[in-house]
């Protein structure tokens, strides 16, 4: 077991894994409907939205931890070391993405099984594009414009949230009412985004606006701005909100609404993901006060798997396909309740046992350069 970090939240690694874990969830479904292997992906209205939570719940998590961290730095001393954060990005997050683009870009389509036909063609045929925006970690514009790349869609969110931290750093080097610039830019982001909708559904859309409206969409830089803002409140302790956000009915209130939200309408969708936001973040604030939460949250196994959840996300997309290609094409397809069970037990085992092997031989290298640049 790694040793805890010098900033440590107990009971956010547990949650990590879990948001990790409902992102497999949806994609085990996606891919066995994409392989005619028998899905619930359309069955169950909760699976579909289980990849957006999770990643909601990422990007959440993500702006609290990130935020937090450049608070402590700048407090300690006095500035902030862009130079050093981006060091800290790249080294966390570069090499496990470039070896996800390899696999998905000059590997995984050496396998004629592993074709998932509604999304070959656009990959073929947009190749050089595509390959060109993954390795700028625009990956998101890919997706917007070209459709998923087979087995490494996901890493748009990577991409998003990448190109929020260009500019995140720079704002904490303001010494003053740096709470006020947040607020500014988070309603600046929703409206932005309300106008561009109220256009966009006023209009005749082209393919273009379509695909620029695709990747607004996607761009959910509002989420880890959310996130950003609940650790300033933490980090200086604001007791007003911080006291309504800790009250049990609120938090147990926000344990609820998250799944039955699943259920609005979709005239209100495009602005749901503000909402489940604001509900993830008192949760993360609930669980890092919580002992009776992290007396649970805190078990060994949880923390291990959190260590991995970054891992678990970037390769579950490959393996699950792997695992669906093999069920369909060598073994019979036998009792459905008993093909659920195989392809969950596994897709998640696998998912964990190859991100622990990439954890040991490959990530932690880069963590411990990450280390010089604390």
């Amino acid at each position: 077991m790694d040793p805890k970090p010098k900033l440590y939240f107990p009971g956010l690694n547990a949650l990590r894994f879990f948001a990790a874990l409902a992102v497999i969830i949806c994609h085990v479904e996606l891919i066995k409907s994409a392989f005619g292997l028998p899905s619930l992906y359309n069955t169950w209205k909760i699976i579909p939205e289980l990849g957006s939570l999770g990643v909601y719940f990422f990007f959440v998590l993500s702006g609290f931890l990130i935020t937090y961290l450049l608070l402590q730095e700048q407090s300690k001393t006095k500035t902030v070391s862009v130079r050093k954060f981006y060091m800290r990005r790249i080294l966390r997050i570069w090499p496990l993405y470039f070896i996800i683009v390899i696999l998905g870009f000059f590997i995984l389509p050496s396998f004629d099984k592993l074709h998932i036909t509604y999304l070959q063609k656009n990959f073929t045929e947009h190749f050089s594009t595509n390959l060109l925006l993954y390795m700028l970690i625009l990956p998101n514009v890919a997706f917007a414009f070209f459709t998923a790349s087979p087995h490494i869609g996901h890493l748009w969110s990577i991409g998003v949230e990448e190109q929020f931290y260009l500019t995140w750093p720079w704002l904490f080097k303001r010494k003053h009412h740096l709470l006020k610039w947040l607020w500014i830019i988070l309603v600046l982001l929703i409206g932005s985004k309300v106008l561009f909708i109220i256009y966009y559904k006023t209009t005749v859309p082209t393919e273009t606006l379509t695909a620029i409206k695709n990747l607004i969409a996607m761009s959910k830089f509002e989420n880890m701005a959310i996130g950003g803002i609940g650790a300033i409140y933490l980090f200086e302790n604001k007791t007003k909100v911080l006291k309504w956000a800790y009250k049990p009915i609120i938090f147990y209130l926000s344990l609820v609404l998250v799944p039955v939200l699943v259920y609005t309408p979709d005239m209100l969708q495009d602005g749901i993901h503000i909402v489940y936001s604001v509900l993830f973040l008192i949760i993360i604030l609930n669980v890092v006060r919580l002992n009776n939460v992290n007396s649970f949250l805190e078990k060994k196994v949880f923390i291990w798997l959190g260590n991995l959840s970054y891992g678990i996300y970037m390769y579950h997309m490959a393996i699950i396909a792997i695992v669906c290609c093999t069920l369909k094409y060598y073994l019979i397809p036998g009792n459905p309740i008993l093909m659920h069970v195989i392809t969950y037990t596994l897709s998640l085992l696998l998912s964990i046992f190859v991100s622990h092997v990439s954890y040991r031989y490959v990530e932690s290298f880069f963590l411990r350069l990450k280390e010089r640049f604390n």
